[in-house]
């Protein structure tokens, strides 16, 4: 397709030049503003409108495909992961509670609301209706950008943080192959954490780690083109497998370290196993503390008071295993200027694996009289004085091995459409159809049927509970477990999730034939069309995961079938206001209205408004832009059935000896008086809450404002500063575990969330079934209650000379955070919090101030090397008033800021290019956290490297 040419043509590469705010260390900006004088139109991300003289009024940040490939990046959520605008997360390195895959997030606000675009249309959904990045190949890239700010009126729902547009490289030209190969290296020389280990007789690695968590990579790519130069076609095939790393290969992961004291710790479902024994009358409880309520461990010839603790931590993955292949092609052919069949094609096929460790009882209560030989003396050794006793089980499941869970993900995406140019005029048209689905098959292992413990404890004869197939005797009293006993209490879990995407738009763009006298001739763009969405989220489970059966699943796994329909009509314009010549020379305008008919959140209206300016010849842009934006709830948002589940984040704030509220505050949480000081806190740091969805909830609303400029002051150096703001009111969300309890203690608000479970003595919030709706738990289902606001600063720079025989690039993106501002009940002030600059575990504030990646690069001749300098900031543990937090004694005060430094170099020979490097260089240990609510693997910090130096090597042939 071919489209008229502009007089003013050549303003594209102001354009290009200036909307890109980082360029990457391969010398991109330049080569991209040399390259934009060969082309007749581009299309900008951000915009609809595919113009010459397009000027950018949104900040984009550009990653170069070349990056990739520099810095050993197989996967394009290894490096895209990496820059400040983006939130630091690595998905091989969550185990326990992972989505199961990779996810981008923009500026806290998470990958809910950052929309994920590949050649700027969107993925279906995984498992958890997020976008799943791993189907877009990282050797297909031609270039990631990242558009700060809402795009909803551009894009639909959902772009409220920003978009992440991958663009594919669909003019390539050629065959490449390349092989590649990558590896952990550790040297584990923490001798303190060692003693640590050594203390409790848990073994621990030294020295040398040698290679592990090896990575294996193979990617394939033929492009040509056909048909006299009218066609084109390209397809690729790739390949990556990483090997398991687990957290007993590292000397700081291999055991479980109490957050608050310098002791090896983990669970309290132990092995040999424990019992809590209560005095049992009339059919219940007998209340603390004339009840016994104390803890018991067989010691080979009869019970005493005591507690084992279990270090889960060596079993379980710190690196997830996983394997994926991606395929696709994109074709078209150019029939005349008017008829451009196209389609494009992407498949993903992956396996990733979860393992953390054993299964057991995790506090199963059962019923026992004081005369049934199997429990022996437990009952006179404890002191009970009733006939019958509530026993409740706690014992790992040793025997068993560790839980495994294997999903497999089948998802593909598929576009196929046609264009050209409308008539003999400058407007052209685009009508595509894409369809796109997931799948992803579960398979868990190892659990015990929480229904079968109660069965096989008391010897599968017990009146109470019965008996099932293949029952035998578990002895959990004498701790004498027939290892085919506990094989018989594990069964084997199942979940299918399936999601479907599919979207038909229809748009035309083009220029008016008119437009503003002051404007030189430049007409108005104009950019109109429609698109149908719809989606659909399925799952199914086996009967005992939908009951709640499993003893270490945390909670029922419940059905969910829904669908949606989103018809929306949009128009976005470009004004050329003024253009002319002199220190001012160019103003521009762009304006975008898109009106959404959602069938399960009803009408709404997104806008934008842009403005652009260059001075100075072209060597100053100045920009500035406002965007209303929506997020739609999810149809898991809307339709999740209620269920008692262990949360994700938050802890009882009564529970311990020395709890931080007061006896009277507590009380208003309940816990009696009596009992303050005394309520068991989980070892896990593990509590229930009530959540699901809730069908009444509205579309989230959002104002993003973003106001910088770009400047080149001397040849080759390019310099932008850009300022955000994003405000989100009616955000969907729960209250939060903590802020109800802190909001009844302080308040006398929401207390009747707070529901404590007082059948065994305890008034806890986290001992017992979740299945059983009077287990201890605070509600904290989802409403339109919260407020947002994120600002800040984005800073790039570029900069290229010629020195001695070849070139030096050198870049630098950056992001300095304003005001990272969370109100989780819009109706309550005090429930405000700002975590610019903290770091705590109350609120889950991990906010760095500044974040950023330098890169340098020196080529010459075949040869080049490079230096990329990726900084993260330090945080002070402070509470949200500013108070300093000691709870967590490994944090010392404040997490240091954390400098990595990075080397690769290649070299050519003739048709192959051999890449090698190194990643951390200096091999450094994430921050160490302990068991803290604040670690998200392991005893470490997410977001950082966690297992050493990474190094990487690759060859590419090029034909």
């Amino acid at each position: 397709m071919r489209l008229k040419r502009s007089k003013l043509r050549d303003a594209i590469t102001v354009a290009m030049a200036f909307s890109a705010a980082t360029l990457g260390a391969s010398g991109a900006a330049f080569a991209q503003a040399q390259q934009a004088t060969e082309l007749d139109a581009i299309t900008v991300t951000g915009s609809r409108i595919k113009s010459q003289t397009f000027t950018a009024s949104s900040p984009i940040t550009e990653i170069s495909a070349e990056e990739f490939q520099q810095f050993g990046a197989t996967t394009v959520e290894d490096l895209v992961n990496q820059y400040p605008q983006l939130d630091l997360s690595f998905d091989n390195f969550e185990n326990n509670g992972s989505f199961g895959h990779a996810t981008i997030s923009m500026r806290g606000l998470g990958p809910q609301r950052t929309l994920t675009l590949v050649n700027g249309r969107r993925l279906p959904a995984s498992r958890n209706e997020i976008t799943d990045p791993s189907i877009i190949p990282a050797a297909m890239v031609r270039r990631v950008d990242v558009l700060s700010g809402g795009a909803s009126a551009i894009y639909g729902a959902d772009a409220v943080a920003g978009v992440v547009n991958f663009v594919l490289d669909d003019k390539f030209e050629g065959i490449s192959l390349n092989l590649g190969y990558s590896a952990f290296q550790h040297d584990n020389d923490n001798t303190f954490l060692q003693g640590l280990n050594e203390e409790r007789g848990f073994p621990y690695p030294t020295g040398n780690s040698g290679f592990d968590g090896i990575s294996r990579n193979a990617d394939l790519v033929i492009g040509g083109s056909f048909g006299d130069n009218r066609g084109h076609a390209v397809g690729w095939l790739t390949w990556r497998e990483n090997e398991a790393l687990f957290q007993g290969q590292r000397d700081y992961s291999t055991c479980s370290v109490f957050f608050d004291e310098a002791v090896c710790g983990g669970s309290g479902t132990a092995n040999p196993g424990r019992f809590t024994v209560n005095n049992f009358a009339n059919g219940a409880v007998v209340p603390w503390p004339q009840g016994t309520n104390a803890e018991y461990v067989w010691n080979g010839s009869g019970y005493e008071n005591g507690r084992y603790v279990y270090n889960y931590a060596p079993i379980n993955f710190y690196q997830r295993p996983d394997k994926r292949t991606t395929a696709g092609f994109m074709a078209s052919y150019e029939v005349n200027e008017h008829f451009e069949p196209y389609i494009e094609a992407l498949f993903l096929e992956r396996s990733s694996d979860q393992q953390i460790a054993e299964s057991g009882a995790f506090g199963v209560p059962i019923t026992v009289s004081c005369t049934n030989p199997l429990i022996g003396s437990l009952c006179s050794d404890a002191g009970v004085t009733t006939a019958q006793t509530r026993v409740t089980l706690w014992k790992r499941n040793v025997e068993g091995g560790p839980r495994i869970h294997l999903s497999d993900d089948t998802t593909h995406r598929i576009t196929a459409g046609l264009r050209g140019a409308l008539f003999d005029s400058s407007w052209t048209y685009d009508v595509s159809t894409t369809s796109g689905k997931t799948k992803t098959i579960d398979i868990g292992q190892n659990d015990f049927l929480i229904t079968r413990i109660a069965s096989a404890a008391t010897g599968c004869n017990d009146p109470l509970y019965g008996s099932f197939p293949g029952c035998q005797l578990w002895d959990i009293w004498t701790d004498s477990i027939d290892p085919d006993a506990a094989a018989a209490m594990a069964g084997t879990s199942f979940s299918i999730y399936k999601t479907s995407y599919r979207a038909i738009s229809a748009e035309a763009n083009g220029y008016l034939g008119w437009g503003f006298p002051s404007a030189d001739g430049e007409e108005l763009g104009l950019a109109v069309g429609m698109e149908r969405r719809d989606y659909s989220f399925a799952t199914e489970y086996d009967g005992d995961s939908a009951a709640g059966n499993f003893a270490g699943a945390g909670a029922a796994d419940l059905p969910v079938n829904a669908s949606n329909t989103v018809n929306d009509f949009f128009i976005e314009a470009a004004l050329p206001i003024f253009v002319g010549q002199g220190a001012f020379n160019r103003l521009d305008a762009s304006l975008g209205y898109r009106y959404s008919d959602d069938d399960t959140s009803g009408n709404y209206d997104t806008y934008k408004v842009g403005l652009s300016s260059t001075m100075w010849d072209s060597k100053l842009l100045v920009r500035a832009g406002y965007n209303r934006a929506v997020r739609a709830p999810s149809l898991n948002n809307l339709y999740y059935p209620s269920r008692i589940a262990l949360n994700a984040g938050g802890t009882d704030l009564c529970a311990g000896a020395a709890p931080s509220y007061t006896a009277e505050q507590c009380a208003r949480a309940g816990v009696p008086t009596a009992l303050y000081g005394n309520v068991p806190a989980n070892p896990a740091n593990q509590y229930y809450n009530v959540t699901g969805g809730n069908p009444s909830l509205a579309p989230e609303i959002a104002d993003t404002y973003t106001i910088g400029f770009a400047v080149e002051p001397i040849e080759n150096l390019n310099l932008s500063v850009d300022w955000y703001r994003v405000e989100i009111e009616d955000a969907i969300g729960g209250i939060g575990y903590n802020t109800i309890q802190i909001l009844c203690m302080e308040q006398n608000l929401y207390c009747d969330r707070i529901n404590r479970d007082p059948r065994a003595g305890q008034y806890d919030l986290w001992i017992g079934l979740s299945s059983d709706p009077e287990t201890g738990h605070i509600n904290n289902l989802p409403g339109n209650i919260g407020l947002f606001e994120r600002s800040g600063l984005d800073l790039a720079v570029s900069y290229s000379l010629p020195l001695g025989p070849g070139n030096l690039t050198a870049s630098l993106a950056g992001n300095y955070v304003l005001k990272d501002f969370t109100q989780t009940l819009a109706a309550e002030p005090s429930t405000s919090y700002d975590c610019k600059g903290l770091i705590n575990d109350t609120y889950g504030c991990q906010t760095p101030k500044w974040r950023h990646i330098v890169s340098t690069r020196y080529g010459w001749d075949r040869y080049s090397v490079g230096l990329r300098w990726r900084h993260v900031g330090g945080m002070d543990y402070n509470d949200v008033d500013g108070t300093p937090l000691d709870n967590v004694i490994w944090i010392n005060g404040s997490v240091p800021a954390y400098n990595y430094l990075d080397l690769s170099g290649s070299a050519s020979f003739g048709q192959a290019t051999v890449t090698v490097g190194v990643n951390n260089v200096a091999d450094k240990e994430p921050p160490f956290v302990g068991d803290s609510g604040l670690a998200a693997n392991a005893n470490a910090l997410g977001g950082y490297d966690q297992a050493g130096r990474f190094i990487f090597g690759s060859v590419s042939l090029k034909f």
